[in-house]
């Protein structure tokens, strides 16, 4: 039976009762810092904070939609259902266990709509998420360069590849294999001169790797016989391999696009952004949209932007293998790879492990920030502070 709490109701709750008690914090403790103004600021900086929060959970995983969040709905036993405002109308509730150590949030799909959800959910004054370790848990396309369907793949960089010119290819330069060319320039191979500033998100290295070790302690699901069958039709590893847990970046783009020539011009793309960094593994359509909510409630000591993970799935390949590669239309469209199973079961396989290890060991490793980053986190304009590993001098005097 699950339960639920409205805004309203969690609102009159008494501090006097059970969970009142629970969750009861002094003030202090609880307010988020504030963004102090400098003597050059011409305008007032307002303090955000949360002193009456009910809910402090260790871990938030973040889904994208139903089918990546009902299996932790049934695995983790989620009996309580929060609504607040600003969510999803098509996913409306945040589920968590009966103590609320652990809760899950579905965003909806594309970036506009996790954006908005992850907004919602930082600024709610019913939860104080400053020590609180984010997983965002979902389903991606994947290089099979890279991997293969059902791998687990962990990500250092999340590049916005959507932020693009794009000329129609049917009437783009003979020499051209893409259409698409970055913001400012007039090639595709040009570091882009207009920067809005999503473009790329560095995630906390050491908690990554950390991640990834304990994924890698588990066994994958290896799908089908059908997904063992697409895979031999690719002739290199790691693509005909079975599923592994491994590192790699994701690219965002609310296009959902497919084909090696895209999948080699958007790897590029990654490369050269990151300065020769990322490396292309996934392909997804929110991930920068998440960060950027992260890192705008970061700003203001509402999250703690070097406790995020990243973790994609990979449900199918983003380019055909040899025998469809003159046909890449019929490869997306009536192809079957059936990877989606393998690798919604592989969310909870690969990511569990990090789940429990952070309710587990959460005095003397989490609670602690026990794995501080020893990489630059954050944005393009290094807002969180740093000097960003990407970009150019130019762009981050800018």
């Amino acid at each position: 039976m699950r339960f639920s709490l409205s805004l309203l109701s969690l609102l009159t709750v008494s501090l006097a009762s059970p969970i009142g008690k629970l969750f009861a914090r002094d003030e202090a403790s609880t307010t988020a810092s504030l963004d102090a103004a400098t003597s050059t600021d011409s305008s007032a900086s307002v303090a955000y904070g949360n002193p009456f929060a009910l809910f402090k959970p260790k871990v938030f995983i973040i889904s994208m939609f139903y089918l990546e969040r009902d299996p932790w709905l049934e695995e983790l036993d989620m009996v309580y259902n929060i609504t607040i405002p600003g969510l999803s109308p098509v996913y409306p509730e945040i589920h968590c266990v009966a103590n609320y150590s652990i809760c899950q949030v579905t965003t909806g799909e594309a970036e506009i709509n996790a954006a908005a959800t992850i907004t919602a959910l930082t600024l709610s004054p019913l939860f104080d998420l400053t020590e609180t370790y984010f997983m965002v848990a979902g389903i991606a396309g994947i290089s099979p360069k890279m991997g293969t369907i059902g791998s687990a793949t962990f990500a250092r960089f999340a590049v916005q590849v959507g932020l693009a010119y794009e000329v129609d290819a049917r009437q783009m330069p003979a020499n051209w294999t893409t259409g698409y060319f970055p913001f400012g320039t007039t090639y595709s191979d040009q570091y882009p001169e207009n920067i809005y500033g999503t473009e790329v998100f560095e995630l906390n290295v050491n908690l990554r790797d950390h991640a990834l070790y304990l994924a890698q302690q588990v066994e994958l699901n290896n799908g089908t016989e059908a997904n063992a069958e697409f895979r031999a039709l690719y002739p290199y590893a790691p693509a005909n391999e079975l599923p592994k847990a491994i590192a790699g970046d994701t690219a965002t783009s609310d296009v959902y696009w497919f084909g090696s020539l895209l999948a080699e011009s958007f790897e590029n793309y990654i490369t050269l952004v990151t300065n020769g960094t990322a490396v292309y593994c996934s392909t997804q359509q929110e991930d920068n949209a998440t960060l950027e909510a992260m890192v705008r409630a970061a700003k203001h000591g509402l999250v703690d932007f070097s406790r995020i993970v990243v973790l994609r799935t990979a449900s199918d390949f983003d380019r055909p293998p040899p025998i469809y590669e003159n046909d890449t239309t019929y490869f997306f469209n009536d192809a079957y790879q059936g990877g989606i199973s393998a690798s919604l079961k592989n969310l909870v396989i690969a990511g569990l492990p990090f789940v429990e290890d952070v309710i587990n060991n959460w005095d003397h490793l989490y609670a602690t920030n026990y794995f501080t980053p020893a990489n630059y986190i954050g944005d393009f304009f290094g807002t969180l502070g740093g000097t960003p590993d990407f970009g150019t001098d130019s762009d981050h005097s800018a």
